[in-house]
């Protein structure tokens, strides 16, 4: 299986975020850049596990929301698909560089 962590905030933004899903998932040269493309793409890249951290920051606008409704929507249908926010955890009182994921 095939581990991408993806920015929520760079993720929240159509213009910022198309190139770098293109990039972290491989995604054919001839995709339709646009959410219901990536879809049909995330079911033919086999087995993927995404990760996103800052998630709130990717459902503070549209696109964002309307991105991690397809990641969902696959996950929940494509059993090779997984995604989910990353949580940081907090070790004796301070901030850990770990992170935890948390998935299905």
């Amino acid at each position: 299986m095939r581990h991408v962590i993806l920015d929520g905030a760079v993720c929240a933004q159509r213009e910022t975020a198309i190139p770098l899903l293109e990039a972290k998932l491989e995604l054919p040269a001839w995709w339709g850049r646009n959410l219901d493309a990536l879809s049909d793409c995330l079911w033919e890249a086999g087995e993927i596990s995404v990760r996103v951290k800052n998630h709130r920051a990717m459902l503070v606008s549209p696109f964002g929301r309307a991105l991690w409704q397809v990641l969902a929507d696959t996950a929940r249908e494509n059993p090779r698909f997984q995604a989910a926010p990353v949580r940081r955890l907090r070790l004796g009182g301070r901030r850990s560089g770990r992170f935890l994921s948390l998935a299905k």
